[in-house]
């Protein structure tokens, strides 16, 4: 198994008792650094720095509970997804539909590698779209690279 897999399951329900769900999770290296990051979300609301302050001493305490992981040295971080959140899941199409999303596609639609468009849904492995005019788009999943909310920065 491979090691970000057993952290997740390792930490789920340790999340899920703390009243949080987890968003996503990943193991990468930023710079010299590995970091083993949690992303978690609450049904009801905002989560806040205590939500990933308590999240993260869970987690922490039960892999030193568990003993060597054999990876090298890594930080842990917990934080929420953020306002730009990463799409990945069938639940994250349910829950955004509706929504606004910056779309990042391996091709150019109409001159534009990251339009922003009106996500529909997901079916079939089919995303459907809304342009800003109105029109349908679809696009297959191997077409697209990312998709994340959309943020409007006029105030």
């Amino acid at each position: 198994m491979r090691f970000l897999d057993e952290m997740i399951e390792l930490a789920e329900p340790l999340i899920r008792e703390k009243g949080c769900e987890m968003a996503d999770a990943e193991f990468v290296k930023e710079g010299s650094i590995r970091i083993l990051r949690f992303y978690i979300e609450k049904a009801e609301g905002a989560v806040t720095l205590d939500d990933c302050a308590a999240v993260s001493e869970e987690i922490s305490r039960a892999i030193d509970e568990r003993g060597d992981d054999g990876q090298e040295d890594y930080t842990l971080e917990v934080s929420s997804p953020g306002i730009n959140r990463v799409l990945k899941k069938e639940k994250d199409y349910e829950r955004f539909s509706g929504s606004k999303v910056d779309v990042s596609l391996y091709k150019a639609l109409n001159g534009d590698k990251k339009p922003v468009l009106i996500l529909n849904g997901h079916s079939g492995g089919v995303f459907s779209f809304t342009d800003p005019d109105g029109n349908a788009v679809e696009l297959k999943d191997s077409e697209v690279s990312r998709i994340n909310l959309h943020f409007d920065f006029d105030f």
